[in-house]
């Protein structure tokens, strides 16, 4: 049987994280960046150990006013020490509740430029090599994140998402751009299933470009969230396909 991982970004203030934890095979939970707090933090972690999901913690450039999707003027030291302190701060509060997070993977304006950017991607690797030797990164595959991953000896894990058209270069195309988030049902299975079946899906020019991916996601505060992954799951299971996580 083929299995594929499902990850939502949860813990952001919407209203669907139980239901979509009881779906997805991991998390990537807000830890302050962008929004969250220790409250948020505990109770979505709790809710993962309650549905045996999969955790990774979801830091961001420090901008809430933003919600971190928007790319900021930062020093180098200072978006080390506040990714630094994101993941620290998940990671006490984790322990605190006895669980395990696996994987980092970075939000927003951030997760983009560490796609393209060393220094960027350098910051959120030397966050990893300091913080634990175990975490495993998650990001976008054939990126400048995933082959300074290979070169520092760091698990990458190679995501693609449900909801979100492509360029025909790889990259995602710009949330302020028309048609850059799926909304429909059938649009976002079909992405899926290439992605699954080919290693492969179509850009929003019509283009195939090769995505082989671990892991696919879906936006928690996209508005048809549960609706998409429920239909998805439907899909999944009369395609014989199990979701199942990486790990």
């Amino acid at each position: 049987m083929k299995t594929i991982d499902l990850n939502a970004d949860l813990g952001e203030g919407f209203p669907f994280d139980e239901q979509l934890l009881q779906i997805v095979s991991s998390c990537n939970i807000a830890c302050g960046g962008h929004t969250g707090d220790k409250e948020s933090m505990k109770a979505t972690l709790r809710l993962a150990q309650k549905y045996n999901v999969n955790v990774g913690a979801h830091p961001s450039y420090p901008d809430l006013e933003n919600f971190g999707r928007k790319e900021i003027v930062i020093s180098n030291d200072d978006l080390k020490n506040s990714i630094m302190d994101q993941v620290q701060s998940f990671l006490s509060i984790a322990k605190e509740e006895n669980i395990s997070v696996n994987y980092v993977k970075p939000h927003g304006a951030l997760y983009n430029k560490a796609m393209i950017d060393i220094t960027t991607a350098t910051v959120i690797v030397e966050v990893i090599q300091a913080v634990s030797e175990s975490l495993s990164i998650m990001g976008m595959p054939n990126s400048v994140l995933e082959i300074l991953c290979q070169e520092s000896g760091i698990s990458f894990i190679k995501e693609s998402f449900a909801d979100r058209r492509y360029t025909s270069e790889g990259k995602l195309v710009p949330r302020s751009e028309t048609g850059a988030v799926i909304h429909t049902n059938e649009e976002v299975w079909q992405q899926i299933k290439s992605t699954i079946e080919k290693g492969q899906l179509e850009s929003i020019d019509k283009q195939l470009i090769s995505l082989k991916t671990d892991s696919i996601c879906f936006h928690g505060d996209t508005p048809e969230a549960l609706e998409l992954i429920q239909f998805v799951k439907k899909k999944l299971v009369e395609n014989s396909i199990h979701i199942q996580s990486f790990l």
